[in-house]
């Protein structure tokens, strides 16, 4: 798979099918989208590809940066892994937002990057202010070779969406989260050194200083995955303030099972599979970490 990175200006060296998204989290209503993008592009015997962007629309017409669901490079390992050939990736920039509707259909997609074919869901918007839709797009197909319009892609009766998906992770519900999204999710960082009580406890753990903005799941335990250099372990972990010790901004501290390496400096993936009780306070550390042996026992006998 070819990840391009271009401007406007861009031209492309060959014809393609493009799928069209903001793909935030590549979930499975996202996964519908490419894969019948790689399927029609096959039919006419020419590339398949995605445009991405460096970083979420709203970074650039919201207030804060928002939360991500999944990394850039995330996103590539499983669109590649869905057979796409090409990534365009481009900057969300002003001028591309006063973009109008035909100058993105035409000036963009078919002259730029010679796009012979489309898939979108029913909803996609483009152009400025979100002023082009699929009724515009069916009116300008002459364009193309092929128009592709996804109906709602739903779970349960219940409309698959990075909203929905970010809402239950924030509120805890990693297994439906995961289900949504077809794999675990995770939070991606660095094994740094903290004050080392739970090694003193005989609980030590990793402490994780995330490498982007991710969305951060209810506080609590959480039975998960650590991925270590390509190898998984079971850990047992701890997502929040540590209420009973300090009150120093939020942890994300990982007690790996049968493990007793040093990892300080490596980067991690930890894969939250569900979630085990909620973050407490307690009397005394040695509550805490009576708790945290039970904890741990829920990892284990998974």
């Amino acid at each position: 798979m070819k990840i391009i990175e271009i401007d406007l200006n861009y031209i492309a060296d060959e014809d393609s099918v493009i799928a069209l998204g903001n793909f935030d989290g590549v979930h499975k209503g996202h996964m519908e989208l490419i894969n019948r993008a790689v399927k029609n592009a096959k039919k006419l015997n020419i590339k398949s590809s995605l445009l991405l962007f460096n970083e979420h629309t709203d970074n650039l017409v919201k207030v804060g940066k928002k939360d991500i669901i999944t990394t850039n490079q995330t996103k590539f390992e499983i669109i590649e892994g869905l057979g796409v050939d090409i990534i365009y990736l481009i900057n969300f920039t002003r001028e591309f937002m006063a973009y109008t509707p035909i100058m993105f259909l035409k000036d963009f997609l078919a002259d730029n990057l010679k796009i012979k074919g489309i898939v979108v869901g029913y909803d996609y918007t483009y152009g400025y202010k979100k002023s082009g839709d699929v009724d515009f797009l069916n009116k300008n197909k002459y364009l193309f070779k092929s128009v592709d319009v996804i109906d709602q892609i739903s779970s349960h009766g219940v409309k698959i969406s990075s909203t929905l998906i970010r809402s239950l992770i924030e509120e805890g519900k990693l297994k439906e989260a995961n289900e949504l999204l077809s794999r675990p999710y995770k939070l991606i960082g660095e094994i740094i050194h903290a004050k080392g009580l739970g090694k003193k406890m005989g609980y030590p753990t990793a402490n994780l200083k995330l490498i982007d903005n991710f969305v951060i799941p209810r506080f609590g335990v959480y039975d998960t995955d650590i991925i270590i250099n390509g190898e998984r372990f079971r850990a047992s972990t701890n997502i929040g303030t540590n209420p009973t010790v300090e009150h120093d901004g939020i942890k994300i501290e990982a007690h790996i099972l049968d493990f007793n390496r040093d990892i300080y400096g490596e980067i991690v993936e930890l894969e939250l599979l569900d979630f085990v009780r909620p973050e407490l306070k307690f009397d005394s550390i040695e509550e805490l970490f009576e708790q945290i042996a039970k904890d741990v026992l829920v990892t284990r006998n998974r």
